[in-house]
C-alpha cells in the first residue's frame, strides 16, 4: 500500500519559508523520493547545520534500509521472502511500525492493512504495466491479505507471515515514521524549528526565525502542479495527504488509483484526496490512507469520533468534508472529471 503523497505540498512548504532569512534547506533523494529538511538556523554555524541535517537524513536512510520492499536485503524484504516458511529476526523499529499499523487497522475496521502487497503487485499501478487483473488473480491476492497473517513475537524479536506468498508493504506508514525520527534527531541537536518533508509526509516543529509558524499548502487534486486548495500555518504538527492523482491509470473512462481497498481487492474510490493533521507523522500518514479507503461517509463519521485527528476530504464530486481547524477555512473549488 505504498502511498505517494503530494510532493507539491512539501515543495510549497519549503519554498514558502525559504524566502525568509535565517533558514537552512537541504534536499536529498531517499526512500525513492525527494526529502527536504528546512531549519531555523537557531544560532548555529553552516557546518553545524550541515551535520545536524546529516544526522536527520541518516535516520531516514536507516528507515529505508530496514523497510524498503525494493531492497532485497532489507529487513522487511527478508521477512516477506520467508513468508510461510519461518520467522525472521526483526529490528525493533520494524516491529514498532508493524504494531502501529495493526493499531490503525483495528481503529479503522481493517481499512488500513499493510499486507496488501499481493494486491499492489497484481495491479502494478504506477508502472507501465498497470492493468486490471482478472477476477481470479484478485481472489488469489485477497486470500493472502489480512493482518491476522502477521505473527509478531516480541520476546523472540521475530516476525512471521503465516501464508506463503503473503507480503508486508509499509509504504503508507514508513515515510511518516521516518519524518518523526528525523525531527527527533533535530530536536536532540538543539534545533528550534523546522520542517521535514518526506514526499508529502510533513512534520513541522517550532517556528521560523521570526517566531511565526510554518506555512503549508494542500495540493488541488485536479489542478496543475503547485495549485493549492488551502494554506495553513502549522507548528509541532504533522500533515499528510492521500490522493488519487499521483499514481493511477484510466480505463474506459474510470480512474484506478494506487490505494488498494483490502476488503474488495480493487482501488479505493469516492474521494479525490484526504488530508490529515495529527501530532505524529506516522499516524497522519497511515490514517490518510485508511480514511481514503473507507470512503466519504464512513471516513467522515470516524474523523468526527477522533478529535485528535483533523481532516480535510474532497470527494470525487468536489464536495468538501472537514473537521477541526479545517472547518471554516476557505477551500478553493475543485473541478471534477478527468
Amino acid at each position: 500500500m505504498k502511498k505517494i503523497l503530494c510532493l507539491l505540498i512539501c515543495l510549497f512548504a519549503v519554498c514558502s519559508c525559504a524566502r525568509g532569512n535565517g533558514l537552512y534547506t537541504e534536499t536529498r533523494v531517499i526512500m525513492g523520493t525527494y526529502v527536504t529538511i528546512t531549519l531555523n538556523r537557531s544560532g548555529k554555524t553552516e557546518d553545524e547545520l550541515a551535520k545536524t541535517a546529516g544526522d536527520a537524513f541518516a535516520r531516514i536512510t536507516r528507515v529505508d534500509d530496514l523497510m524498503s520492499t525494493y531492497k532485497p536485503m532489507s529487513n522487511l524484504s527478508r521477512i516477506n521472502a520467508a513468508s510461510g516458511i519461518a520467522p525472521v529476526p526483526a529490528d525493533p523499529e520494524v516491529i514498532e511500525n508493524i504494531e502501529d499499523a495493526s493499531y490503525v487497522s483495528r481503529l479503522t475496521g481493517g481499512a488500513f492493512d499493510v499486507t496488501v502487497g499481493p494486491l499492489v503487485n497484481a495491479w502494478e499501478i504506477g508502472s507501465k504495466d498497470a492493468h486490471i487483473p482478472s477476477p481470479g488473480t484478485i481472489k488469489r491476492a485477497l486470500s493472502l491479505v489480512g493482518r491476522q497473517n502477521i505473527v509478531v513475537d516480541r520476546k523472540a524479536g521475530t516476525v512471521f507471515l503465516k501464508k506463503r506468498g503473503a507480503s508486508i508493504d509499509l509504504g503508507a506508514i514508513a515515510k511518516g515514521y521516518a519524518s518523526d525520527r528525523a525531527v527527533a534527531a533535530l530536536l536532540e541537536d538543539g534545533i528550534k524549528g523546522g520542517i521535514v518533508a518526506c514526499a508529502g509526509d510533513i512534520k513541522t516543529f517550532g517556528t521560523k526565525p521570526d517566531g511565526s509558524p510554518w506555512t503549508v499548502g494542500i495540493q488541488n487534486p485536479r489542478g496543475p502542479e503547485g495549485a493549492v486548495v488551502a494554506k495553513l500555518p502549522l507548528t509541532d504538527t504533522a500533515i499528510s495527504t492521500s490522493g488519487d492523482y499521483e499514481r493511477f491509470f484510466i480505463k474506459d473512462g474510470k480512474r484506478y488509483c494506487h490505494i488498494m481497498d483490502p476488503h474488495t481487492g480493487y482501488p479505493a474510490s469516492g474521494l479525490m484526496s484526504v488530508t490529515v493533521l495529527a501530532k505524529d507523522s506516522w499516524l497522519a500518514d497511515s490514517m490518510g490512507t485508511a480514511l481514503f479507503v473507507l470512503g466519504p461517509k464512513k471516513a467522515y463519521a470516524l474523523a468526527l469520533k477522533h478529535p485528535e485527528l483533523e481532516v480535510l476530504m474532497i470527494t470525487d464530486s468536489g464536495k468538501v468534508l472537514a473537521t477541526g481547524r479545517f472547518r471554516g477555512m476557505k477551500i478553493a473549488p475543485v473541478t471534477t472529471g478527468d
